[in-house]
């Protein structure tokens, strides 16, 4: 898996099998449900190694109330103002597919409402619309856990 940076692309890539995200997650809450990330996020054409990064830094690798009570694997309507807001959802299928949708249609496709500034599909244009003025913080988090997850890959005995 290559180091990822503000413009690297978020869809029409696969940086990661499901069998490795399957591995990198299995000790972790988030293992229970990163099959079924990896799934949706290929059926949408969004790079699963993003989608499953993104669930783990906005669950705290699956151990938050969102995730554990809500179902909501990506802070969906959650806002630092009031993350009490969070959207609940009737099962967890439901927490991964619906938020991944709404990327895929609003903010990775070409005329999508939030279509990142012009910048595309990639690393920064996200960061740019959908984490509210905190972008340094997200992208240095996205990269810790990105380099997490391209270390156990390439060296998976560790």
């Amino acid at each position: 898996m290559e180091t990822l940076d503000g413009q690297s692309r978020i869809t029409g890539v696969r940086r990661i099998t499901r069998g490795q995200a399957l591995a990198f997650t299995s000790t972790r809450p988030i293992g229970a449900v990163a099959g079924t990330i990896f799934d949706q996020a290929v059926a949408l054409n969004i790079d699963p190694a993003f989608a499953l990064a993104e669930a783990i830094l906005e669950t705290g690798w699956g151990t938050s109330g969102f995730a554990r009570n809500r179902h909501n694997w990506y802070g969906y309507q959650a806002y630092f103002q009031d993350p009490n807001q969070a959207h609940t959802f009737e099962s967890d299928e439901d927490g991964i597919r619906i938020p991944l949708e709404d990327m895929a249609t609003h903010y990775f496709s070409p005329g999508g409402t939030y279509y990142a500034q012009g910048r595309g599909c990639t690393l920064a244009g996200w960061a740019a619309h959908w984490i509210d003025g905190y972008p340094a913080h997200w992208q240095r988090a996205m990269g810790e856990i990105l380099s997490l997850m391209r270390s156990a890959i390439n060296h998976p005995e560790r």
